[in-house]
Parts: C-alpha cells; structure tokens; sequence
C-alpha cells in the first residue's frame, strides 16, 4: 500500500509539473536612438534647439523628383529642428540620391547608406541638389536659405559620426554636421516699392552644430 501511495502521489506530481506554462518573454524591440539639437551663431545671436525644450524635436522629409520608370529619379534628404509652439526654426539638406522608381518609389537601404558617407564634405548647392543646403525660419517666420552662388570664403560644411540606425518605425542615418555659410531672403519690402526692387539680405550662421538625422 505505501508503494502504491507513493505512485500515485508521485504521478500526481508528474501530472501537475506538465500542466505549468511556461511564460515565453518575447526579444525587445529594436529602439532607433534619435536624440537630435542644433547650437550656433546666427545672425550674431548665441541659438539653440534642444529636443523637448520649448516642443523642439527633430523631423525629417525628403524632396522627390519622380521620373518615368528606368529614368534617374531623384530625392533630396532634410533634417529640421522645428516646434509647433515657436516659429524659428532650421533645417540642413543633403542630395541626391538617384533611384530608380520602377523599382521602389524610395531609394533602397542600399543606396541611403553609403551616400552620406560617400558626400560627408559636400558642396554648397540650391534645393540641395547636388549638395548641402540650410534653411533657417526666423522670428517673423521669413524663411533665409544659403545659396550655391555666395562668394563667402569662410563657408563650410561637413558630417562626422555617420551612423545607421533603424527599427519599426524606419532606416535613419545619423550625423553631427557642422558648417559656417550666410543665408539669403528676398526683402519683402522691396518689391513694395516703385519701382519695385528685388533687394537680398542676407546674414552669417557660425559655428553651426547640427546633431540629428536623415530618415529613409
């Protein structure tokens, strides 16, 4: 009798132990690090945009020209610190990257990420298309671009830190960009006056550190 109550008993167990689920943790997500800010001397004025001061965060667009399949379509890549609560604003652009659309309406991960290592000293260039371009948004919300054409000997541009990072949401390319140029806007008042004249200020960003990213 004891042997056989230690059978059942030890049954019993065996029953117990193989109705107990397991809980299966599931891999964490992948997490793309995105943290982003700008600091420099615009217009003789120590700026900085930080994420999350003042609703600052870093977005990022891109600019496409689409051509037939077959044909080199083209897409421009930007980066902005921006704020939903602020009007200033500032956005560097880098392109292009050349693509084919026939095969996918964006350049493929395999064309977006030796490109900007590939173009890290870029040239200044309008629209970004064939180089670096920086849009600031004062103020007042006028909008000052800097400009292929500027004859400012001092001007730079270059990225360091290149990385690619990516996750759920997308593929990103990581930078720090630091650059010196002088940004242009056609005076609104001037085309007011009569004759009207198409007159440009124009004022100098210095010491420009833009931390942030372009997203595929």
């Amino acid at each position: 009798m004891i042997k056989k109550g230690f059978i059942a008993l030890f049954g019993l167990g065996f029953v117990l132990a193989s109705c107990i689920k397991h809980e299966v943790i599931p891999a964490p997500t992948p997490t793309a690090d995105l943290d982003a800010s700008f600091s420099g001397v615009v217009n003789n004025t120590n700026t900085e945009f930080i994420t999350n001061v003042l609703d600052y965060e870093n977005t990022s667009y891109k600019v496409k020209v689409i051509q037939p399949p077959g044909g080199n379509s083209t897409a421009v890549y930007y980066s902005e610190m921006q704020s939903p609560s602020q009007a200033q604003s500032i956005a560097v652009g880098l392109g292009s990257i050349i693509f084919d659309s026939g095969v996918a309406t964006d350049p493929p991960l395999a064309l977006f990420e030796p490109f900007f290592p590939a173009n890290d000293s870029p040239n200044y260039s309008n629209g970004g298309a064939s180089g670096f371009e920086v849009v600031y948004t004062d103020a007042t919300s006028r909008v000052w671009k800097s400009n292929e054409s500027s004859t400012y000997a001092g001007a730079t541009a270059d990225f360091t830190g290149i990385e690619i990072e990516s996750d759920d949401s997308g593929d990103y390319s990581k930078f720090i960009c630091t650059f010196d140029c002088y940004v242009y806007s056609l005076n609104p008042d001037s085309l007011a006056l009569t004759p009207p004249v198409a007159h440009v200020d124009s004022f100098l960003i210095e010491d420009g550190v833009y931390n942030g990213w372009f997203k595929r």
